[in-house]
């Protein structure tokens, strides 16, 4: 992984390798900057590859990015990613030749990190799965940036629901994260993606944005809804009718007086025809076009019928 520096006024850029694992790929990075101008870069990398591991990162520069010390290791994790659902390890599911043999239908997703550096120290969150088979997100707090003496901690114990996708701001004292959570899904089990029953059918609406935020370095943390209404990842419209795609992803940014949450939500999308009749046991396909026969121009009335209606929702949580 290498962080990109471009100078202003030149084509040129200088790259700083933050880190060079001894085996393993690094992906899924994020970065933060602490109170005083330590650079904090995560990531994580992979257990498929030879020698790899899946675990969480952590890189810390003390001298603005120019270098990097040795890589930490954060937490050795059991991956909550979407390609355990598929039956052949593709990442989405959907109608023609994105079926897959588990019959499911759903969304990209996968253990990522996130992290944010404030005056009580760094503080690294992540979704995996739990001992039982649960999507969770995981919090580990750094009081210096350079070692780690506390172990992971869960944000919460709900026994309902997986949770993904987390991002991490920090001000006025307060740690806030952010994350998808389906704990209102009654067809939840650790054997199934978000959103699905085991025929390949639709639960519902269950999945909504989630809060959860400390008051003391992330030693303690406290839950609200962020969503008003809840929807559903796993509609195909990417292309539409072929697979879906749920957007990228949930984020929150604080700054001192303000803490502000985005997310990507499709309460809004239009259910459509089925289309693939080899396949029919999936409520997920939406309303504009049929992509069986071929893909319709642009210009085509059908896009225009709600079933690419996802959209990006906001709250103002301090």
């Amino acid at each position: 992984m290498r962080v990109e520096k471009d100078y202003l006024g030149g084509a040129a850029s200088n790259k700083t390798q933050v880190a060079r694992l001894s085996s393993g790929s690094a992906f899924w990075a994020d970065v933060a900057v602490g109170p005083d101008g330590s650079v904090y870069v995560v990531w994580r990398s992979l257990g498929f590859e030879k020698g790899g591991l899946d675990a969480i990162w952590m890189a810390r520069s003390t001298d603005q990015g120019r270098s990097f010390g040795t890589p930490i290791l954060v937490a050795k994790i059991t991956p909550f990613d979407s390609t355990q659902f598929s039956g052949n390890g593709t990442s989405e599911c959907g109608d023609f030749e994105f079926r897959c043999p588990s019959g499911l239908t759903f969304a990209r997703f996968s253990s990522i990190p996130a992290v944010a550096a404030d005056e009580r120290g760094v503080h690294v969150v992540w979704s995996a799965e739990n001992a039982g088979g649960q999507g969770k997100i995981f919090v580990r707090n750094s009081p210096d940036g350079a070692s780690f003496h506390m172990p992971p901690q869960q944000l919460d114990n709900e026994a309902v629901g997986h949770q993904w996708f987390p991002d991490i701001a920090s001000a006025d004292g307060v740690i806030t994260v952010v994350f998808d959570d389906s704990r209102t899904d009654p067809a939840y089990t650790p054997d199934l993606p978000p959103g699905d029953l085991a025929d390949g059918h639709s639960s519902g609406p269950v999945v909504n944005a989630w809060s959860a935020s400390s008051s003391d370095g992330g030693a303690t943390w406290s839950e609200q809804r962020l969503s008003t209404e809840p929807s559903n990842p796993n509609w195909e419209n990417s292309g539409p009718n072929i697979f879906p795609f749920a957007g990228d992803y949930i984020y929150v940014s604080a700054v001192p007086g303000r803490v502000w949450a985005v997310w990507s939500d499709e309460r809004d999308v239009v259910q459509g025809i089925d289309f693939d009749d080899d396949f029919p046991n999936s409520d997920f396909d939406v309303a504009p076009c049929n992509f069986s026969t071929g893909n319709p121009p642009y210009t085509d009335p059908c896009y225009g019928q709600g079933g690419a209606d996802g959209n990006i929702y906001g709250r103002q949580l301090h």
